[in-house]
């Protein structure tokens, strides 16, 4: 894994979402804006919270139901229950919100 830098955002294994504040807190954790974290908690990082996103997850309170690279355009393709990807990479919508699938699993009332 890449070196995580201040200001990038991080995925953690338990699928919280969080922005960096200072890698250089202590050497095992990162301090984000909500909380400190283990550095081996973290399963994704980068600059573009679009590369957090994964299959499961709802943005902006959409479902994603798949995502593809586009390597023409250099882009993540992400489909949803909206068919809201053109708006995401167009700039015309802004992704305001993520619930991870495994946010979702915990609060979620199985019958």
């Amino acid at each position: 894994m890449q070196e995580i830098e201040d200001g990038e955002y991080v995925r953690l294994n338990y699928g919280k979402i969080d922005k960096v504040k200072n890698t250089d807190y202590m050497q095992q954790y990162i301090e984000c804006e909500n909380g400190l974290y283990p550095r081996e908690n973290i399963e994704k990082h980068s600059k573009n919270i679009i590369d957090l996103i994964e299959i499961g997850d709802y943005v902006n309170k959409h479902l994603i139901i798949n995502i593809e690279i586009d390597e023409n355009k250099k882009q993540k393709i992400i489909t949803t229950n909206k068919y809201m990807n053109e708006y995401l990479h167009n700039g015309l919508e802004k992704i305001e919100t993520i619930a991870t699938r495994e946010q979702m699993a915990i609060i979620e009332y199985k019958i």
